[in-house]
Formats: structure tokens, C-alpha cells, sequence
């Protein structure tokens, strides 16, 4: 398994284990008809687009690639999107596979968004969650705290959202 940065040549896979993943991990969750409709065309559009803007606005993906050569896993990352908050950087989203997860993928993940932020001297992290996602436990593991709880509407159901916070991402480079 490796860990890489994304480059534009990798939207489609993005795309695919984006859509296969919100189908998977929000299945009980967003409803099931807002699920089946996410397109992988669109996803693959939007993530054409981060990717070819990542060098203008500081923003970055890595990927997670199995031994074949296969991406199962991303995640995204960059400076705090509101600049409400006292932590730097923010974990936007980190998807892998269901077939591949508990693997310690996300770990790896985790620790490649962290380095990377670490290099830009962004020295602390949060991300959002939806507060029922499995998600949060793995947070947890990896010693988030909890920062902040929010409603927020996704597929026209209010849904609770979880920040998770670390002052010091050092912690997490060495995962």
C-alpha cells in the first residue's frame, strides 16, 4: 500500500471511491434515493477541478493506491475554511473503501495530511464528521477532542456535525 499526492490523472478513481463510500459509510445515514443518484460523472468533474486548482490555493489530496496499482482511499486537506477556529489546518475528507478499511489505511491518510500541513507550518488540525458515522470513534483513537457540534442539512435531513480538534499535530505525523 502507498500513500502519494493525487495528481489530475486520478479524478475518475477519486470519483469512484467518493460516490462508492458516501453510498457505503452514510447508507443509514442520507436517504437511500439521495445515495443512489450521486453521480460518478459529477464527482469526477468536481474532483478534476481541486486537482487543478490544488496548486493555486494551498490545498492538496492524497491518495491511497493498493498493491495493483488501484486507489481504494483519498483524503484532502488544507488551511481551516472559516477561520472561526483556533486549529490551522482541516482534514476535508478522507474516503477508503469499505473492502479495504480497518487496514490502518486511514492512518496512513491521516499521517500524510498531517505531514504535508506540518510542512506548511499549519501545526494543528481539525475535520467534521457526522455525528453518526462511525467516524468518530476512529477520531477518537487517533486522541481528537471534541471541539464543536453543529446541525447542518445534507440530502434534506438535518444531521448533527462533530468537529474534532488537535492543537498539536505531531501527534499524528508519527501514527
Amino acid at each position: 500500500m502507498i500513500v502519494r499526492e493525487a495528481n489530475i490523472a486520478d479524478a475518475p478513481a477519486i470519483a469512484v471511491v467518493n460516490v462508492d463510500t458516501w453510498r457505503t459509510a452514510y447508507r443509514k445515514i442520507v436517504p437511500a434515493d439521495y445515495l443512489a443518484n450521486i453521480s460518478y460523472e459529477k464527482r469526477e468533474s468536481n474532483w478534476q477541478e481541486i486537482l487543478s486548482n490544488v496548486k493555486n490555493t494551498g490545498d492538496f489530496v492524497c491518495v491511497a493506491e493498493n498493491d495493483s496499482g488501484q486507489i481504494v482511499g483519498f483524503a484532502a486537506g488544507g488551511c481551516e475554511r472559516t477561520g472561526k477556529y483556533v486549529y490551522q489546518g482541516e482534514l476535508f475528507a478522507i474516503y477508503i473503501l469499505e473492502a479495504y478499511q480497518r487496514q490502518g489505511i486511514g492512518r496512513k491518510l491521516v499521517r500524510a495530511v498531517a505531514t504535508k500541513l506540518a510542512a506548511a507550518s499549519l501545526n494543528s488540525l481539525m475535520v467534521w464528521v457526522l455525528g453518526d458515522n462511525s467516524a468518530c470513534r476512529f477520531y477518537e483513537f487517533l486522541g481528537g477532542k471534541k471541539v464543536e457540534e453543529q446541525q447542518t442539512r445534507r440530502a434534506g435531513t438535518a444531521l448533527k456535525e462533530i468537529a474534532y480538534g488537535w492543537a498539536d499535530i505531531a501527534v499524528l505525523a508519527k501514527i
